[in-house]
């Protein structure tokens, strides 16, 4: 199981009620339906909270991190080539642009590995 973690932060001048909004009614669906082979995706929306250790004023560098599920290497690799597409990039670009702020975009690349909680 490959997991890909895909953190974003909302573009200046943009609240964030309607970024989050955006980003679940357009965004999200739009870059979701453009990688086949994708077993599952969750989106989160990320705030800030205050204990102890963290300060409840502290602001997230970002807004919400997504995460996409995909049985092995050949469907990562599938999605990825046709996200990478020159017409598919262009449309997610082109609708990214509207309320994204590109260069916060970070992504990651997990390899999943269970611990059997049961066995230890």
């Amino acid at each position: 199981m490959i997991t890909v973690r895909i953190m974003i932060k909302r573009k200046r001048g943009t609240s964030r009620g309607d970024f989050i909004n955006y980003y679940k009614t357009t965004y999200a669906p739009l870059g979701a339906s453009k990688v086949p082979n994708m077993k599952h995706c969750l989106r989160h929306r990320i705030r800030s909270y205050g204990n102890g250790v963290y300060g409840a004023d502290a602001k997230p560098p970002y807004d919400v991190l997504t995460q996409r599920w995909f049985d092995g290497e050949a469907d990562f690799k599938r999605g990825v080539d046709y996200r990478s597409d020159r017409e598919t990039a262009a449309i997610i670009g082109a609708d990214r642009e509207k309320q994204v702020e590109r260069s916060s975009i970070r992504c990651m690349r997990l390899e999943d590995h269970e611990t059997d909680m049961r066995k230890l």
